[in-house]
């Protein structure tokens, strides 16, 4: 009967995984040479999915103008995806039920989304903020799917976008 031999951890071997461990733990999973402010802007021209609330990643004009600046930006939470605006942004928002917006970094689209109401009866299958959330307390939560995801929606979640994550962590703006 053969015995195993004994592993002995030498001096290298432990030095290494110590090296490992650190350059890991080290690693920024923000971009810190970031450039732009995050905004959102009103959807001026874009196409929908046949038969469906998604929209096209062709075709979108964005209007002039954020109708929500990077300054009116309080807070991003990246765990319930929410931003924090200030009262004049949300009052801004309060007549724009159905409309559809971008998520932006200097003018690059990140995602896009639909204002909506929790009073609405109809299932979107898209990206969309609760208006009656953001009047009630100056929060867009955006979320996947209205009443909520449901199991036929394919709807990509760009919403913890790195790009997105890296100007609010650059700026003190996150919350994580």
């Amino acid at each position: 009967m053969k015995r195993m031999k004994s592993f002995k951890l030498t001096p290298a071997i432990i030095t290494f995984f110590f090296f490992i461990i650190f350059f890991f733990a080290s690693c920024d999973k923000y971009d810190t040479d970031i450039e732009g402010d995050v905004a959102i802007y009103l959807l001026d021209e874009y196409t929908t999915g046949e038969g469906s609330r998604s929209i096209l990643n062709s075709g979108i004009v964005l209007e002039d103008e954020p109708i929500v600046s990077y300054n009116e930006i309080i807070s991003y939470n990246s765990v319930t995806h929410t931003f924090k605006i200030t009262g004049a942004a949300a009052e801004k928002l309060t007549d724009l039920y159905q409309s559809a917006f971008a998520v932006t970094i200097e003018g690059v689209i990140i995602y896009t989304a639909y204002f909506w109401s929790a009073l609405s009866s109809q299932i979107v299958d898209w990206v969309v903020t609760d208006l009656v959330t953001v009047s009630q307390s100056n929060k867009m939560e955006i979320k996947l799917g209205y009443p909520y995801l449901m199991e036929d929606m394919n709807i990509p979640d760009n919403r913890n976008d790195n790009r997105i994550l890296s100007v609010f962590k650059r700026d003190n703006k996150l919350i994580d």
